[in-house]
């Protein structure tokens, strides 16, 4: 039987409330990003160091240019400064996780069909649906891009992870009509 115009379809999570934290945001300052542009050159010019390193070493340190020993110190050096690189990168994921929720937040979303209504701290967002740029889904978090910030849905604000998915997909289908 097809929805009456008196009663319009009902959304599949009406309402949903939750706490955010700092660690919602580091799941997010986290997920896997491919390293482009001038940061990877610049990567790839810091892992270059330590051969410039080991080429400066003595000859006795390091044996015969081409040699195993040689080699064996060019690739300890390189992971090295690889694991110092991927330290780094760890501690701006943490660094910026601060700066995007510094406190625990509580947070409740009213859902319209068309739009989401984003309540935090006394203050409500009007989200259109057609205004969202990317819908992300991880393990245990919905991220949604909106006008150069994040939306963050974590798993404990669902049912479980298939009603998770399950708001991912609506909004994807909702942001494409």
């Amino acid at each position: 039987m097809p929805p009456s115009d008196a009663h319009p379809p009902r959304p599949p999570h009406p309402a949903l409330a939750f706490t955010l934290t700092r660690a919602d945001a580091l799941a997010y300052e986290t997920l896997p990003r491919e390293i482009v542009g001038w940061r990877f050159g610049v990567l790839l010019v810091w892992i270059g160091l330590a051969g410039a390193v080991v080429s400066q070493l003595p000859t006795e340190w390091v044996g015969e240019e081409g040699g195993w020993w040689f080699w064996a110190l060019l690739l300890t050096g390189s992971l090295i400064q690889y694991g110092l690189a991927s330290l780094a990168m760890t501690l701006r994921a943490h660094r910026r996780a601060a700066r995007r929720r510094p406190r625990p937040s509580e947070v409740e979303i009213v859902d319209h069909l068309d739009r989401l209504e984003w309540r935090e701290g006394g203050a409500t967002e009007v989200i259109p649906c057609l205004a969202m740029e990317a819908i992300l889904t991880a393990p245990a978090h919905v991220f949604v891009r909106v006008e150069g910030r994040v939306l963050i849905f974590p798993l404990r604000a669902f049912r479980d992870r298939d009603g998770m998915v399950a708001f991912a997909t609506e909004l994807e289908r909702r942001r494409d009509v």
